[in-house]
């Protein structure tokens, strides 16, 4: 059953992880059972993994992740209603599992599956807390026809499944254009807020040598010259402030001496690996 493999995960991890990250951790044994299901059902041909919880299950990058995103080829021919039935179909009936939600967003294309049940599998929670571990699915049309759809073979316990997902490439040039156009929100110091963790895996890049789809990363950011692209990145990165960096990493990571000395040093990482994304010459 579904609550035992989370009452396990609990059980492993609650000594040794923080409360977040262990929430995390037990986000992404249900991502696993919802990839499971959409590559393993009529969704999977059109469904393409994307952001970082594909390089984690299909290139091991080292941070949990918290949401699923997925491009849609033909994207206006998806039924969302009936999206919402089969999977609900699959954790209430096949799972058999009894506390689930499916929450839709008023976008329509961003959605939450809910399961109230912290309590259950042995995660300790105080009145203040929610009892809800939530997975959010984030799905979209494709962004470019810039891009090279490949294949990855998953095995998560007794599920099997081959995921259709972007190239290295291709995720790398959508991180460097998330980057650049993530919509900041200031704090009352007029400091801004961000997603640690997109500086995270751009970083992972660089170490793995991935060069960006530079005709996707231009047709994304609307950006022709890639001198310009670099410049801009450059002085997204100058913003960075540590401490904003470690807040956000925190829960992704069991290990939060490393986060710290991750973001201390995260200014010279990027300087001395700059050039390894291919943007500077070119």
């Amino acid at each position: 059953m579904l609550i035992n493999k989370l009452s396990s995960i609990v059980q492993l991890n609650k000594k040794s992880a923080s409360p977040p990250y262990l929430r995390n951790l037990l986000k992404e044994a249900l991502q696993g059972y919802v990839l499971n299901y959409v590559y393993s059902s009529r969704y999977g041909k059109s469904f393409i993994f994307k952001g970082g919880t594909a390089l984690r299950f299909c290139f091991g990058l080292p941070r949990l992740s918290e949401d699923l995103d997925f491009d849609v080829a033909n994207f206006n021919n998806l039924s969302i209603s009936r999206f919402e039935r089969d999977l609900t179909n699959y954790f209430v009936g096949s799972l058999q599992v009894k506390d689930f939600e499916f929450k839709l967003a008023g976008n329509k294309s961003q959605m939450y599956l809910k399961f109230p049940m912290l309590d259950r599998v042995g995660l300790n929670i105080t009145p203040s807390d929610s009892n809800v571990l939530f997975v959010r699915i984030d799905l979209g049309p494709l962004d470019s026809k810039y891009y090279m759809k490949e294949i990855s073979i998953k095995n998560i316990g007794d599920f099997n499944f081959i995921i259709n997902r972007y190239s290295l490439a291709d995720m790398c040039s959508s991180k460097i254009a998330a980057i650049l156009q993530r919509t900041f929100r200031k704090d009352k110091g007029g400091l801004i807020t961000f997603k640690g963790r997109d500086y995270y895996d751009l970083i992972w890049f660089m170490e793995q040598r991935v060069e960006p789809n530079l005709k996707r990363l231009k047709d994304i950011t609307k950006i022709s010259k890639t001198a310009e692209i670099q410049t801009l990145l450059d002085k997204n990165i100058q913003a960075i402030k540590s401490n904003y960096l470690k807040e956000d990493l925190l829960p992704f990571f069991t290990d939060s001496s490393f986060v710290e000395n991750f973001a201390n040093n995260f200014h010279k990482l990027y300087q001395n690996n700059r050039q390894l994304l291919g943007l500077m010459n070119k």
